[in-house]
């Protein structure tokens, strides 16, 4: 099976999933009443549209380059990690906005559901099987896939953080009864928003992270330098082989693909036969190291970034 279509049966799981969870969520929350349910099957909600989405940008990344996209559509699964990272973190907040005017109300006096800790315990155990499942089958698709699509790979964390929402939830939730009886019996009415506090506490720092990496590459920040090191040394090698003078790599990454472009002096004269194929053995063997990868070869005599 290609890639792409190990990705793509990854990804119909994942969506089909995750309208699962999200309506299982919805349903047990308005059973429990509890926020902290309503925000796992929020989280699950987006997890099921950014799963749509992110087939369709899963069939378009493989599209070689054309006049509309030049350097291909490698942007787009940056732009899809963005916004995706971006809606969980709004959740998020709208969630700890939510149970924080729950406990105001509470400590004002005005009156707070009682939880119905039923539907809890079946939800939070259904949810942690299936969270674990998607999270091991979508690893293993990134394997599969070479590590390299990261697609795959923000939904694999998602699945995991989904897991840990609905575990951690499940628990805190259904020990609160246990607190009758010792110093914080208080706090049990706002125990659901409260958890829901400490769950947005340790789990937003997770899309706040995917967004802050996928917005370096669409501003255009240069690849990481473990990645530019290897592109580096593999155009210097193949330049010695040509007896080109190796000058310097420009390498910036977008999702899976990478962009690169070196700079070589041939030092005399030389066909542009020789370049294209210098350009086909260095896409190839860049292909082999760093994955998918643009390769432009510039001839220049300048050495530094600064012409100046």
């Amino acid at each position: 099976m290609s890639k792409n279509k190990t990705e793509l049966r990854a990804l119909a799981v994942n969506k089909w999933a995750n309208l699962v969870m999200a309506v299982s969520g919805v349903v047990a929350a308005l059973m429990s009443r509890s926020d902290a349910l309503m925000v796992d099957g929020l989280y699950s909600a987006v997890n099921f549209v950014s799963a749509i989405i992110a087939m369709r940008i899963s069939e378009r990344i493989g599209r070689p380059p054309d006049r509309g996209r030049p350097w291909g559509y490698g942007f787009e699964e940056s732009l899809y990690v963005t916004f995706r990272s971006l809606v969980l973190v709004g959740i998020l907040i709208f969630a700890a906005f939510a149970s924080g005017g729950k406990i105001v109300t509470f400590l004002t006096g005005g009156e707070v559901p009682e939880l119905i800790f039923g539907p809890i315990v079946v939800y939070s155990i259904s949810m942690v099987v299936i969270c674990l499942g998607l999270a091991f089958y979508h690893h293993r698709a990134f394997v599969k896939t070479g590590r390299t699509s990261s697609i795959l790979k923000t939904e694999s964390r998602a699945a995991m953080v989904d897991g840990a929402i609905s575990l951690g939830s499940g628990v805190a939730l259904i020990s609160l009864p246990f607190l009758v009886g010792t110093a914080l019996e208080p706090i049990i009415p706002v125990g659901d928003a409260i958890i829901v506090l400490i769950m947005v506490a340790v789990i937003i720092w997770q899309p706040l992270g995917l967004f802050r990496g996928a917005l370096a590459e669409l501003a255009g920040v240069s690849a990481p330098g473990k990645t530019h090191m290897t592109v580096s040394r593999t155009a210097k090698d193949l330049a010695g082989e040509y007896g080109f003078q190796f000058l310097r790599a420009a390498v910036q990454k977008a999702g899976r693909s990478h962009f690169v472009v070196v700079y070589v002096d041939p030092s005399e004269p030389v066909s542009a036969s020789r370049i294209d194929e210098f350009w086909r053995v260095l896409s190839a063997r860049l292909e082999d190291k760093v994955g998918s990868a643009r390769c432009e070869v510039v001839i220049t005599q300048i050495a530094d970034l600064d012409p100046d």
